[in-house]
């Protein structure tokens, strides 16, 4: 396999924080899948969450090329629940546009502290 892709985004946690006090819910759903919320809310501080989602979506818009014709909705950001590692669920137009730029494996590391969350997307096929 071969390297397609790579983008990288920071995303400070507060200016998540301050957007869901601003817009609330309708920022919630326009940007996260449920499972993203349900996770986020789980925890103590919800924020760090959502932001490693935020910039996870982030980061593989920059990998694959651009902002492509789909929305934030069809990445999720899931973790295995064995290991914790994280990891895309792509659909709809994203997964499209995915698969018809030949990528075939994604790889994903989140970092985050207090204020600052990273994502790196690194995209492969043949």
């Amino acid at each position: 396999m071969k390297p397609l892709g790579l983008g990288i985004d920071l995303v400070n946690v507060n200016r998540i924080k301050k957007l869901h006090e601003r817009y609330g819910e309708r920022f919630l759903k326009r940007v996260f899948t449920q499972e993203e919320l349900e996770y986020a809310f789980s925890k103590r501080y919800p924020y760090i969450s959502l932001a490693s989602a935020f910039a996870v979506k982030e980061a593989f818009y920059k990998a694959i090329g651009g902002y492509s014709p789909f929305r934030f909705k069809e990445i999720t950001l899931l973790r295995d629940l064995e290991s914790g590692n994280p990891f895309l669920r792509l659909t709809g137009t994203a997964r499209e546009v995915f698969n018809n730029r030949g990528c075939q494996k994604v790889f994903l590391s989140i970092s985050h502290e207090v204020e600052y969350t990273i994502a790196i997307v690194q995209l492969f096929g043949e």
